[in-house]
């Protein structure tokens, strides 16, 4: 009987183990959906997203305005009192049919001189603007994300060279105090070994401080647990040493840029912007058809139509016209029609600039990887060779150190240039307005 509580807590204890087992995440990130799972969780984007479902509702709003009727209702009664449409006889609360007058109005707009043509324009303008918008976010959030992807698989790296690299000098140290009890090494010799053998344990130790950071970066932006390990599926390979075609490239960023499409689009606002000034300067043709039906109540004996339906056609200045201030307004709106036009000018050069300096650094960074791969390919056999004549002790410890603190930089320098030519693909990719996601 004694046994039942410790059983009863096993059991209980098991399912929350399970859970904690099963709360781990373990899932594997390629560069692409770790770009998709920032860009979801970006708060940023989310904002831009909200704006756009605003803009697009206020589209679709003036759509509305402009094509459907309006309807108007109005129920009047004098339940008590006076009332005007008994000649003025008291009431003493009364609501009976007869003394409840019903009115219904339907209006339609035909023709106002083309008002509800730029509004909703206008609201189009909007909408697209703030889809630009949404896309550029998209994309920021994107090639950030592709960086940190890329920085945590650098780091993650270095580390493993790190670890490689004192490996190397513990077994170096190993066999010099093997040599110096065999009076085959100097008392330097050993000394110089042991400290290679600490300085790599102090390289292992900041290249794992740089991991834990990029893993944090890592896991902020995408709403996971700050130290969670992550699994990554990555290149090894720079890709293709064949540079995109350039002249193709800028047109094509001139053209599908999130800012180009903005400038555009602001452009054209202030151009509508500029045609609605005009037209609010001249007189003002209006075309509404009308339609109303009163049940009971005031109109009943008094010859009044029933119901009552007409078209009305009218001309008229514009409310508050006096002329200048009319000319004065055109003249502001079309020079922000020109300020619009300059800021496309000026946005259409940094497109190109951006295009050809991230087409310079793609360019610079598959040749450095290319020179890096041979470098460490060269340092390799020169430790090896260097290494072996250590143990045959035809070469001293600074030799060897040397050998290996050239093969350690090659291997690192290595393993940027490849990640600095992932890296720079996206930047390529963003610079000529290709989607990342």
């Amino acid at each position: 009987m004694k046994r039942w509580p410790a059983l009863l807590l096993l059991v209980v204890a098991l399912p929350a183990s399970a859970a904690q087992a099963a709360a781990v995440d373990t899932s594997t990130f390629t560069a692409a959906s770790y770009v998709q799972a920032v860009v979801d969780a970006a708060p940023e984007v989310q904002q831009a997203a909200a704006q756009f479902q605003a803009a697009r509702a206020a589209w679709r709003s003036q759509v509305a305005t402009a094509w459907l009727p309006t309807v108007g209702f109005n129920g009047l009664a004098y339940p008590y009192g006076r009332d005007p449409s008994e000649g003025g006889r008291f009431q003493t609360w009364n609501l009976a049919r007869p003394d409840t007058s019903l009115n219904t109005t339907v209006n339609l707009n035909l023709f106002n001189s083309f008002s509800d043509y730029y509004r909703i324009r206008q609201t189009v303008l909007t909408r697209d603007s703030a889809d630009a918008a949404l896309a550029l976010s998209r994309q920021t959030r994107a090639f950030a994300g592709a960086q940190d992807f890329y920085n945590l698989g650098l780091n993650e790296r270095l580390v493993a060279v790190a670890l490689e690299n004192l490996k190397i000098q513990k077994a170096n140290y190993d066999l010099t105090l093997d040599h110096y009890q065999n009076g085959m090494k100097s008392l330097a010799d050993l000394l110089k070994s042991e400290t290679d053998w600490h300085n790599g344990e102090l390289s292992m130790a900041q290249a794992e401080a740089a991991r834990k950071q990029a893993l944090l970066q890592f896991n902020l932006l995408i709403g996971r647990q700050e130290d969670a390990p992550a699994a990554l599926a990555l290149e090894l390979d720079a890709g293709t040493t064949a540079l995109p075609d350039l002249a193709a490239d800028l047109l094509t960023a001139q053209k599908r840029r999130p800012e180009m499409v903005a400038a555009r689009l602001t452009l054209e606002t202030n151009e509508v912007s500029e045609t609605q000034a005009v037209r609010n300067g001249v007189p003002q043709l209006t075309l509404n058809a009308a339609y109303s039906r009163t049940d009971n109540g005031s109109n009943v004996g008094n010859g009044s139509p029933d119901p009552s339906y007409q078209l009305a056609l009218s001309l008229a200045l514009p409310s508050g016209f006096n002329g200048a201030s009319q000319w004065l307004n055109v003249s502001a709106a079309r020079a922000q029609v020109e300020a619009a036009r300059q800021s496309l000018a000026v946005e259409s050069r940094q497109v190109n600039s951006d295009v050809y300096s991230a087409y310079i650094s793609l360019g610079s960074a598959l040749e450095t990887y290319r020179i890096a791969t041979l470098t460490e390919d060269i340092a390799r056999r020169s430790f090896e060779l260097v290494n072996e004549q250590y143990k045959q002790n035809s070469a001293d410890a600074i030799r060897l150190a040397q050998a290996e603190l050239d093969y350690l930089n090659a291997r690192t320098a290595r393993a940027q240039a490849l990640f600095g030519a992932l890296t720079t693909r996206y930047q390529y990719r963003l610079a000529i307005g290709e989607p990342l996601l």
